[in-house]
């Protein structure tokens, strides 16, 4: 894997953005629209957790 991959893959590890070792240990394998989302998902409910206070 090319240097630039594998820090990308350790970084989303790192977070736990996306949790499945299937899609990260297959980084150049296009992925369902399904798994984008949730990896999104997971960014936005870091920054704006659903249960989180408004004031």
């Amino acid at each position: 894997m090319e240097e630039r991959k594998a820090v990308i893959i350790q970084k989303i590890k790192n977070y736990g953005i996306i949790k499945d070792p299937q899609w990260l240990d297959r980084p150049d394998e296009l992925v369902p629209l399904w798994v984008m989302l949730e990896a999104i998902l997971e960014v936005i409910e870091r920054f704006d957790p659903p249960n989180r206070p408004f004031d």
